[in-house]
């Protein structure tokens, strides 16, 4: 799984196909077409969408999870601005909102793949709100509430514990608040989840709790240590310009994992290639490096490689 997400984000935009709709949406032709909706709150009165345009389709409930559950709505060839105009549409009450942020949250994951561009969705439609409820809000209380149950969701449900850590850091390196700066709050919460994966009994020096601070090194998990190394390389410098003393702690606990000898081999060869991001100051690597990485996590996957 790892292997084929390291694959997919490094050939990104190698094949360029046009997708002129969100996945899933399917015009209605009539008013008879549509599906009811419980509970009020498919309305047919029209909204007022700037930029809409006269023959946008009116959406039903079903019409817009239909569209933001499908991969396809989440493609790089996708525009977004798109689905922020069906999403608009299909806006009405306040419970719309909660559900509009919840749907997404939870299909970025189910894969880690999706981060990227579901962020780039949560970060244009952050000007959606409807009375006291803003879809900023409610994604971020999403995002807290699982980052509550980090622990138990890292050892019952380790994917998506993975999928949450790709979103987390995505949503910090695209959003920005009114101000257009970086969601400090999210800064401790990245790290944490990164120390988690190091040592899956990792405590901040702040948090009380009897549990031993005793590495653990040989349950490190090796494709949730991949996605540690993909996601943490593009906003590296951005995350250590908001927390340098957390960095250096990281970079130390990743020097301590790559050393111990009980390191798997996987887990060694995403770590080194944090270290050696972190020596070039976050900056892209070479072609060389590159390839040379994408080798090798190929080659230990097939276990070519001891």
């Amino acid at each position: 799984m790892a292997g084929r997400g390291r694959a997919r984000g490094r050939s990104r935009g190698l094949v360029d196909q046009e997708i002129t709709s969100p996945g899933g949406l399917a015009s209605r032709n009539s008013d008879s077409d549509a599906e009811e909706v419980p509970n009020g709150q498919f309305h047919t009165e029209p909204l007022d969408v700037k930029n809409s345009t006269p023959d946008q389709p009116t959406l039903s409930l079903n019409d817009m999870k239909s569209i933001l559950e499908d991969s396809r709505t989440y493609s790089d060839q996708n525009d977004v601005k798109r689905v922020l105009l069906c999403a608009k549409n299909f806006v009405r009450t306040e419970e719309d909102v909660r559900l509009l942020a919840l749907i997404i949250y939870n299909k970025c994951l189910e894969d880690c793949s999706l981060a990227k561009r579901g962020s780039e969705m949560c970060d244009i439609m952050s000007c959606i709100e409807v009375g006291n409820v803003k879809f900023r809000n409610c994604l971020l209380n999403l995002v807290q509430a699982d980052y509550k149950a980090r622990k138990e969701i890292a050892v019952q449900n380790p994917q998506r514990f993975t999928c949450f850590l790709a979103f987390l850091c995505n949503i910090f390196g695209i959003m920005r608040t009114a101000t257009d700066e970086v969601f400090k709050p999210l800064v401790n919460p990245i790290f944490d989840c990164f120390n988690l994966i190091l040592n899956p009994n990792y405590i901040r020096e702040d948090e009380e709790s009897v549990e031993p601070r005793v590495a653990d090194v040989e349950n490190v998990n090796e494709d949730a240590c991949e996605v540690f190394s993909q996601e943490l390389q593009p906003i590296g410098k951005l995350l250590e310009e908001n927390g340098e003393e957390q960095m250096q702690q990281l970079i130390d606990n990743i020097r301590t994992c790559i050393i111990n000898s009980k390191s798997l081999p996987r887990v060694r060869c995403s770590l080194l290639e944090v270290i050696e991001a972190y020596a070039r100051g976050w900056e892209p690597a070479n072609n060389e490096t590159t390839r040379f990485y994408c080798d090798m996590s190929v080659g230990l996957i097939s276990g070519l490689v001891l």
